[in-house]
């Protein structure tokens, strides 16, 4: 048996309403027996002392001993309501390239896996094959479920159209206060909305709005390895929208910047995205320069993007959370805010 990894500490809004409903005894005793009754329903039993590994005002990762290995469960902040669902429906068409579900309790928001084992390393994420091998599976993936999920069944689910992405920074700008983000902060938001609404003018209607995953991050991606080939299986989708899903590959790629603390040269970048783009050409029979010109020109929506998840927590959230965890919506808003230099 193998127990479960120790717990993380808690961040700055371990005084918020989530953090402290999510450690109470009283979550923790109707979690565990949710927990417990799914497992014998599979033949399966708790068989040591859970942890509650994370807890974040936006969701609670909790971890069970079993003799047939470790489960998880994850509960989400309302805000991001639908993941349990939306996970279990990707499951049904890609069981090989996500999570797939030990149970599914979608009033409560709870999702229940088996482990998966490790996620990328920061070795990985260096290596260029590696990230061929991911950027090739994230391309796979998405095609495999385009146009296949109903988006609007799942309640919390934003669309955000790319023609859209100006007004909404332009009406985040507007909602947030000089109190609460610096007044020339908040301008050059509202400037950059132009160079956003400039960007996306030109975006071709060759790949519709679909999953967005809006996420994929490395310690987001489990790294199966038994075969001697690196296997990719993609996780946590609490912040998907409906979008272009373009987005999915500039958010890893940033991903991959943030852990080397280094660009990627011309060469890899461009080996990245043909690798990409070929699978979407195979699947659309699309012509290759307007599906690069339209990569292009969705690069500018990936912080919006995750704004906009953000933002969908926040009514949610009490004031220790929103004031603790400020710098989140803060850094992405000054990355959009960037563009206005354009």
């Amino acid at each position: 048996m193998q127990d479960p990894p120790p717990a993380r500490p808690l961040g700055p809004d371990a005084e918020g309403q989530w953090v402290r409903r999510w450690t109470s005894p009283e979550w923790t005793q109707v979690a565990d027996a949710w927990v417990g009754h799914r497992l014998v329903e599979l033949g399966r039993r708790i068989s040591g002392v859970p942890v509650t590994y994370r807890a974040r005002f936006w969701s609670v990762v909790r971890c069970y001993p079993t003799v047939e290995g470790l489960v998880w469960l994850k509960e989400n902040n309302p805000g991001h309501r639908f993941e349990p669902a939306l996970v279990a429906a990707l499951a049904r068409l890609a069981p090989y390239d996500v999570i797939v579900p030990l149970a599914v309790d979608r009033e409560r928001r709870w999702l229940l896996t088996d482990d998966q084992g490790t996620t990328l390393t920061h070795a990985d994420v260096a290596d260029q094959r590696v990230r061929c091998i991911v950027v090739r599976a994230l391309a796979r993936l998405q095609c495999k479920i385009l146009g296949r999920v109903d988006l609007t069944e799942y309640d919390g689910m934003v669309e955000l159209a790319p023609r859209a992405a100006g007004d909404r920074v332009r009406a985040v700008a507007e909602e947030w206060s000089p109190l609460q983000f610096d007044p020339e902060l908040l301008k050059r938001a509202a400037r950059a909305a132009d160079v956003l609404d400039r960007r996306t003018a030109s975006l071709s209607d060759t790949v519709p709005l679909d999953l967005e995953l809006n996420d994929i991050y490395p310690a987001n991606i489990f790294a199966g390895r038994s075969t001697g080939v690196l296997r990719s299986r993609f996780f946590d989708f609490g912040n998907a929208l409906r979008a272009h899903p373009f987005v999915s590959l500039h958010g890893f790629l940033d991903a991959v910047t943030d852990w080397t603390q280094a660009p990627l040269s011309h060469r890899d970048r461009d080996e990245l995205h043909t690798t990409y783009l070929t699978v979407w050409r195979d699947h659309l029979d699309a012509d290759p320069h307007v599906l690069r010109t339209d990569l292009a020109a969705t690069q500018a929506l990936t912080n919006v993007h995750r704004l906009a998840s953000w933002h969908r927590l926040l009514p949610h959230a009490d004031p220790v959370e929103l004031r603790s965890r400020a710098e989140i919506p803060h850094n992405y808003l000054t990355a959009i805010a960037a563009l206005a230099t354009d």
